[in-house]
């Protein structure tokens, strides 16, 4: 079955994945974004194939979690994926089902109310942070402007050289 436009898909172009436990890390190559999704966006991640309706992914994640997932709840994790970038896009510019799901979107306070708090550890998530650049992560600073080559001063304690030498 190929894609339609009620089939989601998630943009597997350019994104490296990594599982760790239940969750899953992605990194965007494209825009040098990291993703942390918690188990339910992972399963929606691992089932969002464009061949899956919503209800497809709903039924599969059940299973998959041993845990009832609504298609509410599929709907609120495609649409942080969506809003993050890691939908991927059809040929007329919408991402699969994205645009119907965000129209028809439960909120989470009312899914909450409607399902109950035990439910909250099964609301999706993304967590998205910028990575640094190449450079950044070589050097350590993330913010190299702040420190610059002078001495640096940690912990109220006496100013220290970057080379990690007191006496320079």
């Amino acid at each position: 079955m190929r894609a339609t436009n009620h089939n989601p898909r998630v943009r597997r172009e350019q994104i490296t994945v990594q599982t760790v436990r239940d969750e899953t890390l992605l990194y965007d190559e494209r825009r040098h974004m990291a993703f942390c999704l918690n188990a339910t966006a992972s399963a929606v991640w691992r089932l969002a194939d464009g061949a899956r309706t919503i209800a497809e992914i709903a039924a599969a994640a059940s299973a998959e979690m041993s845990r009832d997932i609504c298609e509410d709840v599929v709907r609120v994790a495609l649409h942080d994926l969506r809003s993050n970038g890691l939908l991927a896009e059809d040929e007329g510019g919408a991402s699969g089902d994205a645009a119907e799901a965000a129209t028809q979107l439960v909120s989470r306070r009312k899914m909450l109310a409607r399902l109950g708090m035990g439910a909250a550890a099964l609301l999706p998530a993304v967590a998205s942070i910028v990575a640094p650049t190449a450079a950044q992560a070589y050097s350590g600073c993330v913010d190299c402007s702040v420190a610059g080559p002078r001495r640096i001063r940690r912990g109220g304690g006496p100013a220290i050289a970057p080379s990690g030498d007191p006496s320079q």
